[in-house]
């Protein structure tokens, strides 16, 4: 009985390490001329993971991922650091992605981005990040502070969503961002619209006290005469035909 516990110990425990992947990757992070080795681990069913630069070591979780990947990219060209952006792949292709830099022999974690569609990074200190609004994709913009180690968002009045649709069922378009605001325009059936541009700012609770920070947002809606009004994503998502829904 002894032996065959001693046994399955020893294959849990080889089933656990035989679970973890790595990669590793070479590149100058600090314009020292010198290249540190950048390593990470990642657990299947964890979805933990540890990177490792030269010898200095950190850990994290991801929220839900299938898959990994680091990559090197360099948000600020003038700090003369470059970041670790250690990315999980998850479910309907979206990412969650951690980044670090690598100053004075230690790991600095600089932010956090989950849920999105990848990042771009220009070196003008902007990241841009690419996320999923349920039938259109937005474009968020961070301001990183090299100092801070932090990421910032940079809110924005609108977001250009420019989706056509059509009216299946009859609602009205109001000429303010206001429940109360007078009507500007009451739509038909078979009317062609364009969703012009969202205000996503707006937060309302749910029956139950929780935060409904996505049905309550704002969109300008124009008909193909010209004629437009806000109207809230609850009051047109079912009464309208053609946009693709996602994720």
């Amino acid at each position: 009985m002894k032996v065959f516990l001693t046994f399955l110990l020893f294959a849990l425990t080889v089933r656990s390490f035989s679970n973890w992947s790595d990669t590793t990757i070479h590149a100058d992070l600090n314009f020292d001329r010198i290249e540190e080795a950048i390593k990470c681990s990642y657990h299947e069913d964890s979805m933990e993971f540890i990177l490792m630069i030269n010898d200095e070591k950190i850990t994290g979780v991801f929220y839900d991922t299938y898959d990994y990947s680091i990559e090197i990219i360099d948000i600020n060209r003038n700090d003369n650091l470059k970041e670790v952006m250690v990315k999980g792949y998850g479910a309907s292709d979206q990412n969650d992605m951690y980044f670090y830099q690598f100053s004075g022999g230690k790991i600095i974690p600089c932010g956090h981005l989950p849920s999105n569609f990848g990042v771009e990074a220009t070196g003008n200190g902007t990241l841009t990040e690419y996320g999923w609004m349920g039938f259109w994709s937005i474009k968020l913009k961070y301001d990183f502070d090299t100092k801070k180690k932090a990421l910032t968002p940079v809110e924005e009045e609108f977001y250009d969503v420019k989706q056509e649709c059509e009216v299946k069922n009859p609602f009205r378009l109001l000429k303010e961002r206001d429940d109360n605001s007078d009507v500007s325009v009451n739509l038909s059936p078979k009317t062609k619209l364009m969703i012009v541009k969202a205000d996503i700012s707006p937060k309302c609770n749910y029956s139950n006290g929780t935060v409904d920070d996505f049905t309550c947002d704002w969109y300008l809606i124009r008909t193909l005469d010209g004629k437009e009004g806000w109207c809230r994503l609850k009051d047109f998502q079912e009464n309208v035909d053609g946009l693709i829904w996602a994720g």
